[in-house]
């Protein structure tokens, strides 16, 4: 997915035609916060279903997507195609994710992950401190007329972004990421799609109907008591902030629980691991594009081993590993 989520979640990178976009202008700010936030209230408050196409390297994925908004209550079913079979139902309260193979249902609370094709949230003025949003053309997407919208990066930062959103009704039907030469790193793509009368309730609930009686596992898992250290990223780039950390009982180091951090600025997410060395043997430092696109980090600090991974320049993801500091607590 984006679906995204910015915690680190697969998207997509279908080749399209460049940017081109050189001689563009960024729209002024007042009518940029307006396009923002017809996106945002496109995706959030109108009914739609169609199928979208995931790609990110070689990796590609189809899903089904029923949205709605019944008495005030925003609805969200996503069925995923390919692979291993799996739901993803959303309400105003809670994600749930399916997974009938394993008969477990993930329940996310407190964490919102983005969800294609809600892909802007507010604030807007978030997005104008680091990203110049201009429209650059026409296109077609599921037989339908869009504009593109690039929200290119004032920085080296972080990556462009570029958006076709629907002529007559603004909801996005493409978005594509790229790397720092202009070419496609993530693509989310509608291969149909259409709006609805309201929907009834009933469609956009699970299609499981025993999984009453399965296994329930909370995300994020209870944050742990203490912690045996304190870190600190030293290289953090600006506009970056902290969405999410959770603490994970490692089952191969008994009492030693290791940190997950996940940092976004609202386009663009990166993930953190710290965890113990304990009983682990020296392993040099690593930095790399992985297969799926994402910038790769791996070293130590100390006694912690620190890996950092996501969508950001590579450069970038090494700086905050290299950055970092970790402090042991004494007692």
């Amino acid at each position: 997915m984006k679906v995204l989520g910015k915690g680190i979640i697969p998207v997509i990178g279908l080749l399209i035609s460049g940017v081109g976009q050189a001689g563009s202008e960024p729209e002024p700010v007042g009518e940029s916060l307006s396009l923002l936030s017809r996106l945002s209230h496109a995706a959030h408050d109108q009914s739609y279903r169609g199928t979208y196409v995931v790609q990110r390297g070689s990796e590609i994925e189809s899903s089904k997507i029923l949205h709605a908004r019944i008495h005030g209550e925003e609805l969200t079913r996503i069925e995923v195609l390919d692979g291993r079979p799996r739901e993803i139902t959303r309400d105003g309260k809670e994600t749930r994710c399916y997974y009938p193979v394993q008969h477990k249902i993930r329940i996310e609370k407190g964490y919102t992950r983005h969800l294609f094709p809600a892909l802007i949230e507010v604030p807007y003025e978030q997005y104008l401190r680091y990203y110049d949003v201009s429209q650059v053309g026409m296109n077609r997407v599921a037989g339908r007329e869009c504009r593109r919208i690039l929200l290119r990066a004032r920085d080296r930062q972080r990556f462009d972004h570029e958006f076709c959103a629907d002529v007559d009704t603004d909801l996005i039907l493409k978005a594509v990421t790229y790397d720092q030469h202009h070419e496609p790193l993530e693509t989310l793509l509608f291969t149909e799609v259409s709006e609805d009368d309201p929907m009834s309730a009933e469609l956009l609930k699970p299609t499981y109907p025993d999984s009453i009686q399965w296994k329930k596992v909370f995300f994020p898992p209870p944050v742990a008591d203490h912690l045996s250290y304190q870190w600190d990223i030293q290289a953090l780039p600006p506009g970056f902030s902290k969405i999410l950390q959770m603490s994970i009982q490692s089952t191969a180091v008994p009492g030693a629980p290791f940190e997950h951090l996940v940092f976004s600025d609202g386009l663009s997410s990166f993930s953190v691991f710290i965890r113990p060395l304990q009983g682990e043997g020296f392993r040099p430092v690593q930095a790399r594009i992985q297969s799926s696109a994402l910038s790769y980090y791996s070293g130590t600090v100390g006694q912690h081993r620190i890996v950092v991974v996501g969508e950001v320049p590579q450069e970038v993801v090494t700086a905050i590993g290299q950055s970092m500091t970790i402090t042991e607590e004494t007692h």
